[in-house]
Order: C-alpha cells, then structure tokens, then sequence
C-alpha cells in the first residue's frame, strides 16, 4: 500500500515538474517573440516604455500592453494602440499561441500580415483599425478564416487589396469559417471589387459589418438579408449601383444603416418602415428619386434621418412630424416643393434641420420657434417670402442660420441679439430692409452675411451703407442698364448704369405668388412725354447714342420717368426698338430697370421706363463731390456684368442680343470706370486708343493709367490692389479683342468637350485602375459626359459641376488639367490616395464652394490666392482679389 502511494505521489511529482517546465519554456516562447515584435519597430514610443521596460530583466507578464492569463501564465493580450510607434509584423508573433487579443490601432505599422497570423487559433481580437498613420499593405490573408473562435475584425483605415482575379472579395468567404464573428470593420481600404453572395454565409452572430470607402463596386448584395442580427452596417463611399432590394426587411434587429456616397438609386423602399429598432438612416448622395415614404412616420425609433443630395421629389409627408424623438433631419439637394411645412415645429428635440437647395415655397412657418433645442437650421436656396419670424428669439441653442438665396422681405429682428450661441449667420440674397442689428452674435458677423440685400443698412462692417447716409453703396443700390442689346452704342450703354437709393417697397400691397400678377402697361401718349420733358429740352437729356437719346421726364402724377427715344432712321434703329420691346417686357431681374410703358406710332417711337434718381455712373465717376473706391467701381461692375447675363441666358439663343458685341462694350466700360478716362478723350490721338494705352501698361505699370483717385492718400497701391487692378484690365483686355470668336468660350458643346477632356487627363493621372473598374469601363467618350460615374452636370449650363471620386481607393495625382472644368462646384476625392502637390491651376475653379481631399497623402503648400470676387461675365466667372 505504501509503495503505491509512494508511485503515485512520483507519478504526479513528474506531472507537475513538466508542467512548470512547459510553462516556462512558453513563456520563455512568448518573450522571444515579443522581444522579435520589439526589433521590428523602428522608432520606439516617444516615451520609450518599450526600449525600457521590454527587458529580460523583467518579468514579461509585467510588460507595457502585455496581460497574461493567470491559468496557463502566458500571454493573452497584447495592447500597443495609440504609442505612435513604427515598424512591422514579425512571422514571430505566430509563436504567441496563447494570444486571444492583438490590439495595435493608431500607430504607423506598414507592410502584409504575416500568414504565420493563422497559428493564433486562441485570438479572439485583432484590431489594427483607426489608424490614419498606419499603412499596412497587401491582402487580407484568407487564412484569418482559419481562426475559429474569432469575434471582433477590425481592420480600418489601411490599405488592404483584394487580389483575387474576379474582382470578387474572396477573403470574404473565408472568414465565413469565423461562427463567432460579431463585428467585422473593414472602412477605407482599396478592396475595389465586388462583394460575393457568400457575405450571406457570415455568422449568424453578426452584429456590426463596416464596410464603407472600399471602392465596392456591383448592387447592393441580397443576401446581406441573411444576417439576422445585424443592427449596424455601412457600406457608404462605395460604388454600388442599383436599387436596395427587398431583403433589407428581414434585419429586424438593424438600428444603423449608413448607404451615402454611393450611386444607388430607385424608390425609397417601404420595407425600412417595418424595422423596429431602426435609429439612424443615411443615403445622402446617391440617386434615389420618387417621394419621401410617408410611412417613415411611423417609425417611431428614428433618431437621423439624412436623405439630402438625391433626386427626391413631391413634399414631405405631413407623418414625418409624427417623429417626436428625431435629433437629426436632412433632405437638401432635392426637389422637394410645396409650402414649407409648419410640422416642422413638432420636431422638438432635433438639433439640425436641413430644407436647403429645393423648392419650397410659403412663409417660415413661426411654430419654428418652439425648437429650443435646434443648433442648426438651413433653409437656404428656395423661394421662402414673407418676414423672418419673430419667434426666432426662441432659439436659444442655435449656432448656425442659413436664409439665404430666398425671397425674404421685411426688416431682420432685433430680438435675434439674444441668441447667444449663435456663429454662424447667412441671410443673403434675399429682398430684406432696414436696419442690421449689431448687439450679441451680430458684432462678429461681417459683409458676407448680408450681401444682394438691396435696402438693408447698418454698420460699416456689414458692408452696407449707414442708415442715415445719402449715398447708398452697393448692397442698397440697384444697377439699371437702360440698354445692353449689341444694336446700341457705348456711350447709351455708360449712361445706363445708374442707382437707386433704395429699393422701393410698397408694405402695404397683400403679398401674392410671384408669377400670378397680371402685368398691367398703363397707356401714355406722345403729348404726355412731350409735356413731360418740357418739350425735349438740353437741360433734360441723360445721355444720347447713334439710335437714340434718353430724356428724364416728370409725369402728370409727379412720377420721375426715363424716357429712351428712338431715332427712326436708320433702319437698325427700328429694329433696336422693337427688339428691346421684345426682350424688356419681359425681364425680372435686380440689376435691369423696370420698363413702365412704350409709346409708338409712325413718327414716334419710345420706351419709358423707371427713373434712377442717383444719376448715371459717368455722373459719379467723373463728380468732385462723390468717391468711388475700387471695391465698389468693382461691385457695380459685377452687377452690370450678372445683368448681361441674365439677358444672354434669357435672349441670346433667340438672336435677339448679340454677346460678343456686347462683351466689346462692356470691356471698354471696365477700361473707362478704373481709369477715369473716356475712350473719346482728347488724349488719344495719333492713333492712341484707351485699349492700347491700358494693353501698354501691363503688367508692371499699371499705375500709370488707373484713376489717380484710386490711390490711398497720396500713398502707393497695396500690392493686392495692384493685384486686383491688373486682373481687371487684363480682363478688359479679353473682352476686346479684335476677334469675337476670342472674347469668350463660344458654345457650351465646346465647353462640355473641355470638362470632357480635362476629366480623361484625370483618369490618365490614375496609376492603379484596373480593366473593370468603373472609371476605366464608364469614363469613355462613348458614353456623355454627364453619364460618367461621380460626375453631375448643372442643367442651365450643360457643364460639369460637381465631381465625386470619394471613398474609390484610387491612387494618382491631380492633373493641372482639373483647372479648366470652369463651372466646377464641388470637388470630392477624399479617402484615396492621391499625392503630390495640388496643382496651382485649382485657383482658377472660380465657382468652387467645397472642396473634400481628407484621408489622401499630398504633400507640399496649399496654392494660394487672394480672395475673389465671382464676376458673371455672361455665365463665365473671373476673379479679382478683394481690395
């Protein structure tokens, strides 16, 4: 009996001597491949934990980031995330075969995984994610199927590729081995392919599938309608095309669904209004079109609703106010109509609402002012009228405000001093009055905030003219062009330039729908303009040209009128007159006078229109008592600029104006308004022009010619004034050329063929497209240009407008080409990797209002550039600097 407890107790005394023994050499394993993983770093922590406290001399269960399991005393995790380190993945770390977390986030990692990543069958994590810095390579190892018990991928913000031979994510399908998958993170690598139907065989288990700015082509996979417990998933910044399918309805359990920035379209489906837990929906920027579902009204759950940059139209459903609990409303950039909803009040707790660039109608409803909780509100680009709602006062969250481009009327409320919070306010381009107030957030807001609003006045730093003040600058003027049609002379198109001190309000009328007025002439007779300018007396006359002269004339009623008479020889005189009659009967726009009446018999031809009372521009250019600074010579240009193309837009496809004759005068009216001099001025003799005397003056003495007025108290230009100054006589220089086909770009066929061109030599400058990507297979000059996968053209100029390349896993440089696509407004490549320097050239995207190069690798300076002015020389911009 005692010799076999004695066996037994020798037996077990082995046992446990080899069990240390193992032990021991495993971890003796563990520190050799982690000293292996340290050798591979190549700038150790800023803080130099790892140079220090990875030792020999120290226990390794008491390494920085390393906890080992207290049965089996080995490593199981390792948590080197946010060290800033830099280096690679050693073959060794296979060697850690007890590791169940690997967590390196956030350092500056690079290279493939190691295959020998397989061997870690205890792992359970791997997170190599949130790392702009780092830039691990290659392709996901299909062997990470291989890991059974794994539950949390995350792999973001690298640039991982797929390298299978159809384009299909193979790697996918592998991991469908992982029956413990809960949440795989794959954000803003270059998978560029197509998800394979296998991504329905991932585990039941799956909760979180990110998949967005991969470069994703295809439709929108059906059988993610398998992955029963999904609650998030992002594929936006992708390339999917098609419609959402029907499938979506069977995630029940789904709260988050991010699709923006893909090219899906279709309906809205209904099947999202039967998820129950559903919190957050994105499809901004893809193509859905039809109506807002209204049973989205009855998804009580909703928190985000972003359906902005689509193609939706009809109104918003009146059950969308229904959603009591929604934080975050967005349908911009659409064409949404109909009156501004007043439910809009219902939405108590949303803290941004976003109604901008549509096509609602109405007043602001005031129940708007129950939102205390709102921080952003924009309801910029539609056709609101009415007042500002005094209820505003109540929006004591607000930070943001956008009213602009809009047909507000009335005064700006005082009471919006109390809003304390707020930074950020936008209330131009609409028919405003009065007073700015300048108490509270009012004191940082600058010009920018009040511009083309005729009758406001206020602060100097508003850019609007004091209210107390006689001359009225350039937000309370009004430009009138008695005539710009290329039948009358220069001398009748200066003379037409005039201002208004204010515009005319008439408060009392009852507001109606613009368009729905009858328009009603009031007849006059040729006795009545006899009578009203004395019988055509000298002391009348504003000014004369080869068709005609113009007379200031008082009415029978007192009303101050300008009447244009025509001469009735020559024949080009009859035809100007019944020209303008066509084309002026018909014009609504700010900066071109109002035509009252015309009177016409045999002997006898005139029109009558609005009186300026401030005079013509000659009067104030060439008066000792007025001054006119280069940024408002510059202001009055640009208006009369916007008005020549309103009426070349309007008119010039009919044959009834002639641009390029046009475009001559308005270059020598530029020439004339910076220099002070007419182009009949005694000076020029000899065969002197003002053309050849400002084209002699550049580029480097351009002071010589300017109007000495100009210069600031006897003192030299600012260097951005001469700046500014040249780039004004070098576009006068343009307008006229002696060839009209030189004055401007002619057609917009030529136009697009330029975008055309300039977008194939960005596709040149793209080093890693392959033969079924969809830049290589779509951007073809088979296919128009407007087709063409993240282009969208604007529809009043046929030319591109918006170029949307983001999330493409693309690799290149930007072409100097990129500066001649003119009309360009928004430019979005992010999360690429596109390097190099930005071209100089993106200086002269004169319409550019966002540009989106986040997540890429360029390098050098930012090109730089005064602030411009966007000048609307018949639709085709050109900068000047600001003063």
């Amino acid at each position: 009996m005692v010799t076999s407890s004695c066996f037994l107790f020798s037996m077990v005394l082995v046992v446990l001597i080899q069990f240390i023994r193992t032990s021991e050499t495993n971890i003796t394993t563990d520190q050799s491949a982690l000293l292996a993983f340290r050798a591979h770093i190549i700038n150790l922590d800023p803080q130099h934990i790892l140079a220090t406290n990875w030792s020999s001399a120290t226990p390794v269960c008491n390494w920085a980031g390393v906890t080992c399991s207290h049965r089996h005393y080995r490593v199981a995790a390792l948590n080197l995330s946010y060290m800033g380190l830099v280096g690679t993945i050693p073959p060794d770390i296979g060697n850690i075969s007890f590791l169940a977390s690997l967590d390196i986030r956030n350092n500056s990692f690079s290279g493939n995984l190691p295959k020998e990543m397989a061997h870690l069958c205890r792992l359970k994590e791997l997170n190599l994610d949130y790392n702009d810095t780092n830039q691990f390579t290659g392709a996901i190892p299909q062997s990470l199927g291989h890991l059974e018990l794994l539950e949390i991928l995350a792999l973001d913000r690298n640039n991982f590729v797929s390298r299978s031979s159809t384009l299909e994510l193979s790697f996918l399908t592998s991991l469908t081995s992982c029956r413990k998958l809960s949440a795989l993170a794959l954000n803003y690598n270059r998978l560029n392919g197509f998800l394979p139907v296998s991504i329905g065989n991932l585990s039941t288990s799956l909760k979180e599938l990110w998949l967005g700015g991969n470069g994703i082509m295809g439709t929108f996979p059906r059988e993610i309608g398998n992955l029963s417990s999904l609650f998030l998933l992002s594929l936006r910044g992708n390339i999917l095309t098609g419609s959402i399918p029907t499938t979506i309805a069977r995630l029940q359990k789904l709260q988050g669904l991010d699709l923006s920035d893909n090219q899906i379209g279709g309906p809205i489906p209904t099947e999202f209004c039967h998820l129950p837990n559903f919190g957050s929906l994105s499809l901004r920027r893809n193509q859905f079109s039809g109506p807002v579902p209204a049973c989205l009204g009855n998804v009580s759950s909703l928190r985000y609703l972003y359906l902005g940059a689509n193609k939706l139209s009809s109104s918003i459903p009146e059950s969308l106010w229904n959603l009591k609990d929604l934080l975050e409303f967005d349908v911009s950039s659409n064409s949404l109509g109909g009156v501004l909803p007043s439910g809009l009040g219902s939405l108590r707790v949303a803290i941004a609402i976003d109604l901008s660039i549509n096509q609602f109608s109405g007043n602001i409803s005031a129940t708007i002012g129950v939102l205390q909780n709102l921080i952003h509100l924009s309801l910029a680009h539609n056709t609101l009228q009415g007042n500002i709602p005094e209820t505003f006062r109540s929006l004591i969250s607000l930070e943001a405000l956008d009213l602009s481009h809009n047909n507000l009327s009335g005064v700006i409320p005082k009471s919006l001093e109390a809003l304390s919070q707020l930074r950020y306010f936008n209330i131009s381009f609409n028919e405003l009055s009065g007073e700015i107030p300048s108490g509270g957030p009012f004191e940082n807001f600058t010009s920018q905030s009040f511009a083309s609003n005729e009758a406001l006045c206020g602060l100097m730093q508003f850019g609007v003219p004091q209210c107390h003040a006689v001359y009225r600058s350039r937000t309370a003027e009004r430009i009138i062009i008695i005539s710009v049609l290329s039948t009358i002379s220069f001398t009748v198109l200066v003379m037409g330039v005039l201002f208004v001190l204010i515009r005319r309000r008439k408060s009392k009328r009852v507001p109606t729908e613009k368009g729905l007025q009858p328009l009603v002439h009031r007849q006059i007779t040729y006795l009545e303009i006899f009578q009203a300018t004395n019988g055509f007396v000298e002391s009348n006359l504003i000014g004369s040209g080869s068709f005609g002269s113009v007379y200031k004339g008082v009415m029978p009623d007192g009303m101050a009128v300008a009447i244009k008479v025509f001469k009735l020889h020559p024949e080009k005189a009859l035809k100007s007159f019944v020209t303008e009659c066509e084309v002026l009967r018909n014009i609504r726009h700010r900066n071109l006078t109002k035509v009252i009446t015309s009177c016409s018999n045999l002997d006898f031809r005139a029109l009558v229109m609005e009186y300026m009372p401030n005079g013509s521009l000659e009067d104030l250019l060439y008066s000792h008592d007025h001054y006119l600074g280069i940024k408002q010579r510059l202001d009055i240009m640009i208006d009369v600029a916007c008005a020549l193309d309103y009426l070349h837009h309007e008119y010039g496809l009919g044959g009834l104006v002639s641009t390029s004759s046009d475009v001559y005068s308005y270059g020598i009216m530029l020439m004339e308004t910076f220099t002070r001099t007419k182009p009949a001025d005694e000076f020029f003799a000899g065969g002197m022009t003002l053309r050849l005397w400002v084209r002699e003056s550049l580029p480097n003495e351009i002071t010589k010619v300017v109007d000495m007025n100009l210069l600031r108290q006897g003192e030299e230009l600012l260097t951005k004034d001469v700046q500014c100054l040249t780039a004004i006589m070098e576009l006068a220089l343009e307008c006229t050329k002696e060839s009209a086909k030189e004055r401007f770009i002619r057609t917009s066929e030529t136009n697009i063929t330029t975008d055309q061109s300039a977008l194939l030599a960005f596709r040149a400058h793209i080093i890693n497209l392959n033969p079924q990507h969809i830049l290589a297979t779509n951007w073809s000059s088979a296919t128009p240009v407007c087709n063409w996968a993240g282009v969208t053209c604007s529809r009043r100029h046929n030319r591109v407008a918006a170029l949307n390349l983001s999330y493409m896993g693309l690799v290149g440089t930007i072409p100097p080409d990129i500066g001649k696509i003119s009309f360009l407004a928004s430019l979005d490549i992010r999360n690429n990797s596109f390097s190099g320097n930005l071209p100089k050239e993106m200086a002269r995207l004169h319409r550019l209002k966002e540009t989106y190069l986040d997540y890429n690798e360029f390098s050098g300076g930012l090109p730089t550039r005064p602030q411009v002015f966007s000048l609307c020389l018949l639709g085709y911009p050109t900068a000047f600097p600001i003063p």
